[in-house]
């Protein structure tokens, strides 16, 4: 992959950085975080790590969604994704250059190697390969190194220039594309973080489970506590016939909705 700086520029289309977080900024994402928490739809854990992500990625220049696309929490703080940090590469007017390729050898896929020039003309160049990543020891069983390869190799090699290049860029993050196992981490085909040491055992998991179940409301005693008709109105004139519905119905009771 060789882009140039239009090129890059059009790849990954992020607003300017120097973003002043006002207090109605403030208030909306207050206000959106428990939605997105509530929709399941990016993963996060509470409304808090919404807002956190949000937070982040309006400072970095993000669009609300593009922020749960880019920032994931790592170790309990928001931060870059590795996809994320290559996005803000591609973005800034400090590099001139980068050039992502293949390395075969006799027709074989052997590896990966990553080019990049600053604005004043510094350049770097690394490659990782296979041969790299069973020297230390990474190719395991049903790891991402068995399953994808190429995509593990080409993480390591943007970490490892990127880390020379721009550590002004990516604060840090590199560390996670260069060795996330460090971390307790590991990477998806497409660059995004599995937070391994916060994954639930399969304990943890029959629990949240249990306990999910356990907090939501029976139609009974949604009618025991506000009467049938207030509990029709709260799930828009019908009767609560999902585990969802019955959720949306309390919560809105419990507000004050009759």
């Amino acid at each position: 992959m060789d882009l140039s700086i239009q090129e890059k520029q059009n790849s990954f289309a992020l607003a300017p950085t120097e973003r002043v977080i006002t207090p109605g900024i403030w208030k909306m994402i207050n206000e959106m975080a428990p939605v997105m928490y509530r929709s399941r739809l990016f993963g996060v854990t509470s409304p808090e790590a919404a807002a956190a992500i949000m937070l982040k990625g309006f400072e970095m220049g993000l669009s609300i969604t593009a922020s749960f696309e880019l920032i994931q929490v790592v170790q309990g703080k928001p931060g870059l994704s590795p996809r994320g940090a290559l996005a803000m590469l591609l973005n800034s007017p400090k590099i001139k250059k980068i050039e992502i390729k293949e390395l075969t050898k006799n027709g074989q896929y052997i590896g990966h190697s990553c080019y990049m020039q600053r604005d004043n003309g510094f350049e770097y160049s690394v490659s990782f390969t296979i041969e790299d990543a069973r020297n230390a020891g990474l190719i395991k069983p049903q790891s991402g190194w068995e399953h994808y390869p190429k995509n593990m190799c080409q993480w390591r090699a943007v970490g490892f220039t990127a880390d020379v290049v721009a550590p002004d860029i990516v604060a840090g993050m590199t560390s996670i594309m260069k060795m996330p196992e460090e971390f307790g981490l590991a990477l998806t085909e497409d660059g995004d973080i599995i937070d391994l040491k916060s994954m639930p055992t399969i304990e943890q998991s029959q629990t949240q489970s249990v306990q999910a179940e356990a907090d939501i409301p029976s139609l009974d005693e949604l009618v025991a506590q506000y009467g049938a008709e207030a509990v029709m109105v709260a799930n828009e004139g019908a009767i609560p016939r999902t585990n969802e519905e019955l959720v949306k119905a309390a919560a809105k009771l419990a507000g004050g909705v009759q």
